[in-house]
């Protein structure tokens, strides 16, 4: 039997809408069904025990497509193994891997996320165990250990990671006299963008939607201040009244000084600030958002220079409030019976060059530096996405857990926060009420 979790399982469904949107989406898969991907050839290099794997991992078309052709290149290179793909959208996924566990019929290699580590890690293969055949020297060893790894086992090799940046219309900053290698504080967030807007009533330095406001600009100013998490392991919130009340303030003047984009006019462009006209037009110059956005940012502005840098901070910070985050990976079935040869291609898919043109960005940003590296070279990936990788990778910053991810705790910021925006409660009644519905949710999901 499954062990009982300790979380709700409705909570780590909903949990993983960041996750999809940044590292292959939850769009419907175009075959749900399992499939064999290819044919198996006799091993004429050497003689080689004829392999069966099965591989399950939920994503879009595109996932689909690029891992499929994975798959094939992987076989041809290794024609004593045959490699089932079972693949689907997201929803469904994790308790169809459940089930699969508990009637010991689960694949032998599997797409997975940390976020499922309190329930199904006993199932898991301890990566540690075949370190001899899976490279992990290329994964960032803070990263493997804060999402890879349980009570001392590696269980899950990272796929891809993402972090948040400052990004910048380096041509906006240019017209108003700021230089480019500008390291921002959120002070100097106010302080310029007051300034700007001053001089041009059309621009604004900053713009932001309802879920960067709360996820890349509160929390982090607040974790910032507090040095803890978002929610503490022990249900409980990872900020006091104080430290929250100061980080919405702080909210309330980026609106009122005139650094921020009105609340009313950004709101229409939640997920897509890059059809945001004044973003098209020139008008803005800062975004804070995931990394592996910077593209489709550069795509909407193709004629300016945009750019990376490192993310706000005031000095003195605790930590920067941005992880590194390893949101997908690979793991295998502890009861595998091919453990050898799953983790033969798990080694290849994190790290070999090939794999990586044919898998490009489809699970985020390659975590293994060989991957990354051979995407920059081959002009896959822009390398200004590694710079703002590598930038996040220097400070010290707390990894989420489980429970700081969950929606519902969310909706009550989120909620709570356009009550600030449009003056409809004070910093100080906006924090009570988030308290008292944090709180109440995370008692909620304690028991």
């Amino acid at each position: 039997m499954i062990k009982k979790p300790r979380l709700v399982a409705g909570m780590l469904l909903l949990s993983m809408a960041w996750l999809t949107a940044c590292s292959g989406g939850s769009g419907t898969a175009g075959n749900t069904n399992s499939s064999t991907a290819g044919e198996t050839k006799t091993d004429t290099k050497a003689e080689a025990k004829q392999t069966t794997l099965r591989f399950a991992w939920w994503g879009n078309d595109p996932r689909h497509k690029a891992t499929l052709a994975a798959i094939d290149a992987y076989m041809k290179l290794n024609p004593h193994v045959k490699i089932e793909a079972e693949y689907m959208g997201f929803d469904g996924y994790n308790k169809k891997l459940s089930t699969q566990f508990a009637g010991k019929t689960a694949p032998d290699l599997f797409q997975y996320t940390y976020e499922w580590t309190l329930d199904l890690s006993d199932f898991l293969l301890d990566l540690n165990t075949v370190k001899n055949i899976v490279d992990m020297s290329t994964l960032p060893a803070d990263t493997l250990k804060a999402f890879g790894s349980y009570k001392d086992r590696q269980i899950m090799a990272p796929a891809g990671m993402f972090a948040s940046t400052t990004i910048t219309n380096q041509d906006f900053l240019q017209k108003f006299g700021i230089p480019a290698d500008t390291v921002w504080t959120w002070d100097k967030i106010i302080e310029e963008g007051k300034k700007i807007h001053e001089k041009d009533k059309n621009a604004y330095l900053l713009t932001a939607d309802i879920d960067v406001i709360n996820k890349v600009i509160l929390q982090p100013y607040i974790m910032q201040k507090s040095g803890k998490g978002w929610v503490n392991d022990d249900f409980t919130a990872g900020f006091d009244k104080a430290q929250l009340t100061e980080g919405l303030t702080y909210l309330s003047n980026l609106y009122s000084s005139g650094a921020m984009e009105p609340f009313g006019d950004s709101t229409a462009f939640v997920g897509k600030m890059e059809q945001n006209p004044k973003w098209v037009k020139g008008e803005i110059g800062m975004l804070l958002d995931y990394v592996q956005s910077l593209d489709k940012y550069k795509q909407a502005v193709p004629n300016a220079k945009i750019g990376v840098g490192a993310f706000p901070e005031n000095p003195g910070a605790a930590q920067s409030g941005n992880p590194m985050v390893a949101g997908t990976g690979f793991a295998i079935a502890k009861d595998s019976k091919n453990k050898e040869e799953a983790a033969k291609f798990l080694n290849w898919l994190v790290n070999d060059k090939d794999a990586s043109m044919l898998l490009t960005t489809q699970r985020g940003i390659p975590a293994s530096s060989t991957a990354r590296k051979a995407l920059e070279d081959s002009g896959k990936l822009n390398p200004d996405i590694s710079k703002g990788l590598d930038l996040a990778a220097k400070k010290k910053a707390v990894a989420p857990n489980v429970i700081s991810t969950n929606a519902e705790l969310a909706q009550i910021v989120k909620d709570s926060i356009q009550k600030l925006i449009y003056n409809k409660a004070t910093p100080e009644q906006a924090a009570d009420e988030i308290l008292k519905g944090f709180n109440a949710k995370l008692k909620e999901l304690k028991s």
